[in-house]
């Protein structure tokens, strides 16, 4: 009897196989073969999945979305304050080493969908971009019920949103404290309500 081979399943462990090699060398300094004797199987296998070191890339950061997706979720649902639930939701990239780890990667599908503006990527990125606008416009919209949010702010959740791409952007340069940055941030959101910014 002939094996089954789950194909999505295949290509997501071939691509996650490969995350420490790409943490290590960047993605212009590895090449199919070591993707390959990396992920254990053979080159022809690897051009079976993918089309090249960029889709692996995409795979990868693909399958992180997912997790971070239900991440986002459970903040925005959660019984948190809504200053808490802002925080956590700009500070999920960088919570911890994992996270940090992740990142790196995802700088790495940034470039590659800018400089190539690959359609499937940019795609991607802008339905990745609409799900996690959804989950902050949604803790606005909660915080403004719970009277601590100036009613109209939610219309700034786009704004809010490039902001935390520019730290995405700007966390390589390490000159920054993230935590800090996103409390201050957070001091100017809340300052409306307390009409301390006209």
């Amino acid at each position: 009897m002939a094996i089954i081979v789950n194909k999505k399943e295949k290509r997501r462990n071939i691509a996650l196989a490969c995350q420490e090699l790409l943490l290590e060398h960047g993605i212009d300094n590895i090449t199919i073969s070591q993707i390959a004797k990396t992920a254990g199987v053979g080159k022809g296998t690897v051009y079976e999945y993918f089309e090249n070191k960029e889709d692996i890339v995409f795979e990868i950061i693909t399958t992180f979305v997912v997790e971070y997706e239900k991440r986002f979720e459970e903040i925005s649902t959660s019984d948190l304050a809504t200053r808490e639930k802002l925080f956590r939701f700009f500070n999920l990239l960088f919570e911890n080493e994992t996270a940090r780890r992740h990142l790196v990667i995802y700088k790495e599908f940034l470039a590659i969908s800018m400089v190539h503006e690959i359609p499937e990527m940019l795609r991607f990125s802008e339905e990745i971009q609409a799900k996690f606008v959804k989950f902050l416009h949604q803790i606005l919209q909660e915080g403004i019920g719970r009277g601590v949010l100036q009613e109209g702010i939610e219309d700034y959740t786009h704004t809010m949103m490039l902001f935390g791409t520019g730290l995405v952007v700007d966390s390589r340069l390490g000159i920054y404290e993230i935590g800090k940055e996103i409390e201050c941030f957070l001091d100017m959101i809340f300052m409306f309500k307390q009409g301390g910014a006209s």
